[in-house]
């Protein structure tokens, strides 16, 4: 019977439940239906609407017009009361731009040589990085030292906690439990001995300065490369103006030329050739534009500028300075000076503390400690009848010596000191490997510095001769001794000896930024006290020459190298 009663129930619920649900589903379609009938008259009405009403004709059906109106209506007061769809708009990801204005390469700022240094230190990513890791084991530091100052610890299991409950016994009296209890427990203790307490502060303070020495070598490496690409930029605006003033020395032999040719003194021979030597100093300035903006890039990079600024430089090349130390004491100022040597002896360092670490899991340890222990409470636990008023306090101080001594650990302490000792051995040879590496960069860097000196001697030398040549191959075309091949041969001679002098001032600069990098020698000799007395006569001579020609003016270093 009662599972008849409850099965007739289940029916009738189930009943009602699928009468719902066809309820609920037959008006869903019927609005959905007449929302789309809707739609479909109003996009007919509209159709119906601009089909019988060009500009210039008027609208026969009044009706339609009418019910178009009082749709039209409608749909607006729809559009009013229905609410409104917001956009979300995500943020945008840092260091990305859609602006125009954020990569347009529009603003120049002009940098010298020595503001490389403060913009490095203000705006190097790489930097700020490391100086997070210099925060992070200084931290770190500070943590091991804490070691040697007492742990204090307080505790509670109630604080406070209440209990309440029956024991029925069969044998023995039933109690009870009615309490409530507040404890507390507080232990101070402190390390007398801790063998490894000692290297493990020892090796922090050796991550430390691995830390720092990290940076200062970051800091070194990325200098060396902006000054080489300050060089490089410089290098690269004197080789468009040399390439410019080729040109306009070509444009104006080309003109030359063509006045000779229509004159019956020249040929068209003459005309070809001023005209191709024209087209290649066009290729050489194209050239020369385009690595100047990759080289801008470049510099823009290493300083870290935005990304719509553009580095200039106005000085031109010239020696920054003389290198007057010997090779053997720059390669021992380069033993002293270079942090990566610190950075490998400070991994020796490491090895040592790690191997005195694992030694001494296996030695005792000694703790002095007090404990203090005390509660209150209100009522009473496992008796017949507990009583409320009854009130307990209690309290227990303990000071005592704990020892610890993990007298065998199969052999694990024992195979972590070997393996540190033999990483100790590593190092070592590491060492030794880098202290040849540093030797031979620096006689690398010194050897070059002297080719570049010869380099620079040279080339000036080479671009007096060809002036002068070219000077008198251009007397002896107006004078119909020689033709235009000589003219254009004296002019590519005097290109290449300027290019050449440009690129031997930026090898030398380079060379001696380099040595005071390797050697942490900074102070150079300077030369420009001591300007020579034939420079006045040497620029009347320079001053002799037709403007349109080249020009290099002469190094007041140059006779001191």
């Amino acid at each position: 019977m009662k599972y008849n009663a409850t099965r007739k129930k289940l029916m009738n619920i189930s009943k009602n439940l699928l009468f719902l649900y066809i309820i609920s589903n037959s008006t869903i379609g019927l609005a959905n239906a007449e929302e789309v009938n809707s739609k479909q008259n109003y996009v007919s009405d509209q159709i119906i609407w601009t089909k019988v009403s060009p500009k210039n004709q008027k609208i026969e059906n009044l009706e339609l017009k009418e019910k178009f109106n009082e749709k039209k209506k409608k749909n607006e007061e729809v559009k009013k009361s229905s609410p409104k769809v917001i956009e979300k708009k995500y943020p945008k990801p840092l260091g990305i731009s859609n602006k125009l204005g954020d990569i347009n390469m529009n603003n120049l700022q002009h940098i010298e040589l020595k503001e490389i240094s403060d913009l490095i230190k203000t705006n190097s990513d790489e930097l700020k990085i490391l100086e997070t890791r210099i925060e992070e084991n200084r931290y770190l530091l500070r943590s091991e030292i804490a070691s040697w100052y007492p742990n204090l610890n307080i505790s509670s299991t109630g604080f406070p906690k209440y209990s309440e409950g029956n024991t029925f016994n069969d044998l023995s009296t039933n109690t009870s439990n009615k309490q409530s209890k507040a404890s507390l427990n507080a232990t101070l203790k402190w390390d007398l001995i801790n063998p490894s307490r000692v290297p493990q502060i020892e090796l922090a303070k050796n991550q430390f300065e691995k830390a720092r020495i990290a940076y200062s070598v970051k800091f070194r490496e990325l200098l060396l490369d902006a000054y080489i690409q300050f060089f490089n930029l410089q290098k690269s605006i004197q080789d468009i103006r040399i390439a410019q003033d080729s040109i306009k020395f070509s444009e104006t032999s080309l003109k030359e030329a063509l006045v000779r040719k229509n004159s019956g003194l020249g040929s068209n021979f003459d005309v070809l050739e001023a005209r191709t030597q024209l087209s290649k100093d066009k290729q050489l300035l194209a050239e020369t534009v385009g690595y100047k903006k990759i080289n801008e890039r470049k510099f823009a990079q290493l300083l870290n500028l935005r990304s719509n600024v553009s580095p200039t430089i106005q000085s031109i090349p010239k020696i920054i300075g003389l290198w007057e130390t010997s090779l053997e004491q720059s390669i021992i100022k380069g033993y002293k000076s270079r942090q990566e040597l610190n950075d490998i002896m400070l991994g020796i360092s490491i090895n040592n503390n790690k191997a005195n670490i694992a030694n001494s899991s296996n030695k005792p340890k000694v703790s002095i400690y007090n404990s203090f222990d005390g509660y209150i409470s209100r009522g009473e636990i496992g008796v017949p009848s507990p009583r409320d008023e009854n009130k307990i306090n209690s309290t227990n101080t303990t000071i005592g010596i704990q020892f610890d001594w993990p007298i065998f650990d199969g052999g694990y302490s024992k195979a972590k000191y070997s393996a540190s000792k033999e990483k100790v051995k590593a190092v070592q040879a590491q060492l030794a490997l880098k202290k040849s590496q540093i030797r031979k960069e620096i006689e690398e860097s010194f050897f070059k510095l002297d080719i570049a000196k010869e380099s620079i001697k040279n080339s000036y030398d080479a671009i007096e001769s060809a002036k002068e040549s070219l000077r008198l191959s251009v007397l002896r075309l107006k004078a119909g001794i020689t033709t235009q091949r000589e003219v254009v041969n004296n002019q590519r001679d005097l290109t290449q000896a300027e290019v050449n002098h440009i690129q031997a001032l930026t090898d030398y600069n380079i060379h001696i930024i380099s040595l005071q990098s390797k050697t942490g020698i900074e102070k150079l000799n300077s030369c420009e006290k001591k300007i020579s007395k034939n420079n006045s006569r040497i620029n009347k001579k320079n001053q002799m020459m037709p403007s349109n020609q080249l020009s290099s003016k002469r190094d007041s270093c140059l006779e001191l190298l």
